[in-house]
């Protein structure tokens, strides 16, 4: 929704106004709508704001924001979905407000009840609020980090910021320096708080920083979904029910806007349940309180001359839901510049050839004057969508009392998903099970290089410094299953962190913001409160989603057993990428690298000989990318 960011100096010097601007600034296109600034003289703090309209678009919106006589200041990025129902608890409590917006819905909330008011917020958030009686600075991230906030903190300074742009435009002798070291991973930091600027660390999901008036810096873990496990039936049909009831309200409460919405459609199952679930709310006219669109705007994006479109099943979509406005965004590799990859690159912030697919969707929306979409994110992590996820519901039968059937069945679903990836046999189930993933992959791909008379090479391109990662504590999941602690670490700490961040990025560097109804308290809580056999099962993967979207979602979506990801074709940027690819692979600075070994890379990728041939172009972008960024 915005962009926030702030900064506490502990050595009595002052926090300027033009110091502040040119921080606030690096912002803009995350709130192209307002930009704001608050400045306590008193103890050296700045807060500063970008604002996309999405609630109360008037005047009364705009942040830095206060409540209670100016007492307390927020900036704030995101949306609280459920602000209308606690703000009415909080009227029938005594509050009065004079805007419509959750900004100031936060602010009355922490008031009342302190930190527990965190627990109340059912939304996406990152927010810091300023105490000017008790001199306390408050920060909060949301339970599943779909906003971000990275932060940098000594014993002169603390600065936080929604992007790391940010910190770039700070004097130089506080401006962070480049790590290299996080390179290593190639484009995805896996959850990590760690971030290519040195000392500047990502907050991590569900935690929470106080700054108190004697400069004490405070860090602590405030949710942890394991601790918020319910109760559910152990009938399966009432399970399908009670999560349909669910999902409906997560899409119902997200539909919630003072500006137009619409939805990201690619025809798989994820993005597919969420257009046809708001489409059967809007159609079958349920009470939905601000909210007054009509026809909801879908858009597909696809490749040009791509042999895997999902178009026809996009089509089934728009076939049973005639109030949805099909909008296609046709992506020609002949239109992609080498300024778009590297607009679209900065923005995102990591290394990825595939981000500039998302960003030209997004424009496509902005261009509409779409300031919401919503989306099927985080689906996969959450239920096991992904081709190695059966391996993991695999392990957890592969023991004495193990049941065939249920083995079997686990079996034909991984040979179905992984298309020409050859299916697991039962001792080689059990032997990952007690070495672990990441030491049978290594074993696994030793033993094939070898077979063929290979000499398999991991460092082939010597990316230097191998520092290790910081990453979250992990929870204590001792008690869950195999699959189900697959699921959680890769939803809480791997797959999902880095991708919410992209999406994030990518879509609010266009002012557009994206909403994940699969991400609602409420259903992620009951999720990690089932079986795995309700999850996964039946010949399918995403078993409890299938069943509850029956009338809803069409049979020939419920149908699909494939897999694709949004990634563009083998070989899409070769041809027009050509000259630019040559001509940085052959400059001085590429040739010279310290972080790789370029000369290798030159030679290797003139040769056809990275990796796999067809995807060579992709594999080279990430190095240059890399020149890019330094």
């Amino acid at each position: 929704m915005c962009g926030i960011s702030g900064i506490i100096t502990f050595t009595g010097e002052k926090v300027t106004e033009m110091q502040l601007k040119y921080l606030n600034t690096t912002l803009n296109h995350r709130g192209p709508d307002y930009n704001g600034i608050y400045i306590d003289t008193s103890y050296h703090l700045g807060l500063g704001h970008t604002r996309t309209s999405i609630f109360d678009t008037s005047t009364l919106g705009h942040q830095p924001m206060s409540y209670q006589n100016k007492r307390y200041w927020i900036t704030f990025n995101g949306e609280i979905f459920n602000f209308l129902e606690i703000r009415n608890e909080l009227k029938s409590l005594g509050h009065r407000f004079v805007s419509e917006s959750d900004t100031e819905v936060i602010l009355a909330a922490y008031t009342q009840w302190g930190e527990n008011c965190q627990n109340k917020f059912n939304g996406d958030w990152a927010f810091a609020i300023w105490d000017t009686k008790k001199k306390n600075l408050f920060l909060s991230r949301d339970r599943f980090g779909s906003k971000p906030l990275y932060y940098f903190y000594n014993h002169k300074y603390f600065i936080f910021a929604s992007e790391l742009k940010a910190f770039m435009s700070l004097k130089k002798k506080i401006r962070p320096n480049f790590d290299e070291g996080i390179f290593l991973w190639m484009g995805k930091n896996y959850g990590s708080i760690n971030t290519f600027l040195k000392n500047i660390l990502l907050l991590p999901s569900g935690c929470q920083i106080n700054i108190n008036e004697k400069n004490n810096f405070y860090l602590k873990k405030w949710w942890r979904t394991c601790d918020h496990l319910i109760k559910v039936s152990k009938n399966y049909q009432d399970q399908v029910e009670d999560f349909k009831q669910i999902f409906i309200e997560s899409c119902k409460i997200r539909i919630r806007s003072d500006v137009p919405i619409a939805s990201c459609l690619s025809g798989g199952l994820d993005s597919s349940s969420v257009v046809s679930t708001i489409s059967e709310i809007v159609n079958n006219k349920s009470n939905i309180e601000r909210y007054n669109q009509k026809n909801q705007d879908i858009f597909f994006c696809e490749f040009s001359n791509d042999l895997n479109s999902e178009k026809s099943f996009a089509n089934s979509v728009l076939e049973k839901y005639k109030n949805l406005k099909f909008n296609e965004v046709i992506i020609d590799s002949n239109n992609i510049s080498p300024d778009l990859i590297e607009d679209s690159q900065f923005y995102n912030e990591w290394i990825d050839a595939d981000c500039v697919q998302l960003s030209m969707l997004y424009n496509k929306m902005k261009n509409k004057n779409i300031r919401v979409s919503l989306d099927g994110n985080a689906a996969d992590e959450l239920f096991g969508g992904y081709w190695e996820d059966p391996i993991e519901a695999m392990k957890d039968e592969v023991n004495l009392f193990s049941n065939n059937n249920r083995f079997n069945d686990l079996k034909l679903i991984l040979k179905e998903l992984s298309d020409n990836k050859s299916y697991q046999s039962k001792y080689k189930i059990i032997i990952r099970k007690y070495l672990g993933n990441k030491k049978y992959s290594e074993l696994a791909t030793l033993y094939e290089n070898f077979k063929v008379g290979k000499y398999y090479n991991k460092n082939k391109y010597d990316l230097i410094n191998k520092s290790k990662l910081t990453f979250p504590e992990e929870d204590d999941i001792k008690n869950f299953d195999f699959f189900n602690k697959h699921l959680y670490r890769q939803f809480h700490y791997y797959n999902t962190p880095y991708l919410l961040l992209k999406w994030d990025k990518l879509s609010m560097s266009h002012g557009v913001l994206s909403r994940a109804p699969f991400l609602d308290v409420n259903l992620v809580k009951y999720l990690f409160s089932l079986p795995s056999i309700s999850k996964i099962g039946g010949g399918f993967t995403k078993k409890i989603l299938r069943d509850s979207m029956k009338k809803i979602v069409h049979e020939k979506i419920l149908a699909r057993k494939d897999k694709r990801g949004f990634t563009s074709p083998a070989q899409w940027y070769g041809k027009n990428m050509r000259e630019y690819i040559f001509d940085k692979i052959n400059s001085e600075e590429f040739l010279q690298c310290n972080f790789f070994n370029g000369r290798k890379l030159k030679e290797d990728y003139e040769n056809n000989k990275i990796f796999k041939t067809n995807n060579s172009s992709k594999i080279i972008l990430k190095y240059i990318q890399i020149i890019n960024l330094i």
